[in-house]
């Protein structure tokens, strides 16, 4: 039966989230917790209060640190002991959007005393909860615990709710632009004139002589032009072929993503297409794929975040425009590389970018 009313607590915190803005640098809680002690300890089910932080080390792994403080009546009535307990342990997150799953692991340090006695344990826990972030920073946490006792060889079980902050986790609203308002114009069709042809006859002149002709006007006769048709822009040698020259061409590509994502959308493809559509006309380019960052967040974390977004560019070329793997390369640069300031959100905005350098040298006709 306790079980039963410890998952139904935890259920009830669950709700639809979206993804996240960013990772918080640190979170602060303060919650209340319900324990329900191992028969074999004598004592009644006691309430407690519950402060606890976290700090993020990775993408998915935190540490966590608790002090809970609790009175717990014995169950025959004999007095009440208080109970204060310091807890250390790790967190692993299933997801990175704004409703995270996670379980908990670590240890605990336990002191009970009463008006005669006092004594000490040492406890490991397991858990499991939910964590739901709001766009105001706010956390909500729920989580069920099994607490094991060293010294006693019991196990307790408890239930804990907590609300919290989220420190260095920033947020921004989406710029919505107004489509432009088409108007239909009504035009009317004037009525057709019917054309009058006169019939003229022409007497036709005695043929002259053929002379020399130059059609495509390159300066090369047509007897002699080996190459017909050139343009006139265009420089020719002695046979009437265009000078070629070698020129460097390139086209630059600018991707950019929402704060703590690597997901390409439908507003990006045109920007990919571009070049994709540059390299299949040079069969020769090659594209290096560059992703860059904020500096909001650990670095390390900001380097694989921008190489998720090199990469996610790389594959849509390959997938979805079918360039050839061995012609496309992606790297991550990370908050190394910005082009505007950090400090404001434009500026942020603007660093979580993806730019494709292409270059390729090409034989074009030389212009007059």
């Amino acid at each position: 039966m306790k079980k039963t009313i410890l998952l139904t607590c935890i259920a009830s915190t669950l709700s639809t989230g979206l993804i996240a803005d960013d990772m918080p640098d640190f979170e602060a809680y303060l919650g209340a917790a319900k324990y329900f002690y191992d028969d074999e300890r004598n004592l009644d089910d006691a309430n407690s209060l519950e402060l606890g932080a976290e700090i993020p080390m990775t993408e998915s792994l935190s540490l966590e640190a608790w002090l809970s403080n609790f009175d717990a009546d014995a169950e025959n009535g004999s007095g009440e002991l208080d109970g204060n307990r310091y807890s250390l342990g790790g967190l692993y997150h299933f997801s990175n959007e704004s409703l995270r799953p996670f379980m908990t692991l670590g240890f605990s340090h336990q002191e009970l005393e009463d008006s005669n006695d006092s004594h000490d344990e040492a406890l490991a826990y397991i858990g499991g909860g939910v964590k739901k972030y709001f766009d105001n920073n706010i956390v909500l946490r729920g989580e069920l615990l099994a607490m094991n006792s060293f010294d006693h060889e019991v196990t307790d079980l408890g239930a804990r709710i907590a609300i919290g902050y989220a420190f260095g986790r920033s947020t921004s609203s989406p710029v919505v632009e107004e489509a432009p308002v088409q108007r239909a114009v009504e035009v009317k069709a004037e009525p057709v004139k019917e054309a009058v042809v006169e019939k003229v006859v022409v007497k036709a002149a005695p043929k002259p002589m053929p002379k020399p002709v130059d059609t495509d006007m390159d300066g090369i006769l047509d007897s002699l032009d080996q190459c017909a048709g050139t343009d006139k822009a265009f420089q020719v040698d002695e046979k009437g072929c265009p000078i070629m020259l070698s020129e460097t061409v390139s086209i630059d590509m600018k991707v950019n993503f929402p704060t703590n994502s690597a997901v390409i959308t439908e507003d990006n493809l045109p920007e990919i297409k571009k070049v994709a559509d540059f390299m299949k006309q040079f069969d020769k380019t090659a594209v290096t794929v560059e992703g860059h960052s904020d500096d909001r967040g650990r670095d390390a974390y900001n380097k694989a975040l921008s190489q998720k977004r090199a990469d996610a560019v790389r594959m849509t070329l390959i997938n979805t425009f079918n360039l050839d793997a061995s012609r496309v390369s992606a790297v991550g640069f990370g908050e190394e590389n910005p082009i505007a300031d950090n400090n404001t959100a434009e500026g942020r905005a603007a660093n979580r970018r993806v730019v494709g350098v292409v270059k390729s040298t090409i034989q074009k006709a030389a212009e007059k």
